[in-house]
């Protein structure tokens, strides 16, 4: 499907939502490309900016829930010496400021970082906030980014 069928069917909130939600999973599918895309071809006004940010940020957060969700299921993978060295620095007090960083900086990987959240419990209110704000700021800051380039 291409962009402009995309966003003829869905329209451009939906279109947000949707490609956020199948790149949280699906790799090659890219929410970056599709905002600054988005932002290049059709600049949003601040209100509606906010809108296909909240609505990316929806997207992404829906589509890692079913990561996080099968990792909270998992016990024996935490058994393992690498699943228990990713999990070593992820725990303790930075715990929440390393997967805030995670999903506005993408560092570390923010794949990982979800199936850590899951693997270490975090609670899914705390998990959906953190990773609802973080990718919010990153996909404002893009869009600033490439509005004003």
């Amino acid at each position: 499907m291409s962009p402009e069928h995309l966003l003829a069917t869905l329209g451009i909130y939906g279109g947000a939502f949707a490609v956020a939600a199948l790149s949280s999973v699906f790799p090659l599918a890219s929410i970056e490309v599709f905002l600054v895309g988005l932002a290049i071809t059709r600049p949003p006004t601040v209100a509606s900016a906010l809108v296909i940010i909240a609505c990316a940020a929806l997207g992404q957060v829906v589509g890692k829930l079913p990561i996080y969700a099968a990792s909270r299921r998992v016990t024996s993978l935490t058994r393992s010496r690498v699943a228990q060295r990713m999990l070593g620095w992820f725990t303790g007090r930075h715990t929440y400021p390393v997967l805030l960083a995670s999903t506005v900086f993408g560092l570390p990987p923010f794949s990982l970082m979800a199936t850590a959240a899951g693997l270490l419990e975090i609670p899914l209110r705390r998990f959906c906030l953190i990773v609802g704000l973080g990718r919010a700021v990153r996909f404002a800051l893009l869009i600033a980014i490439t509005m004003h380039a």
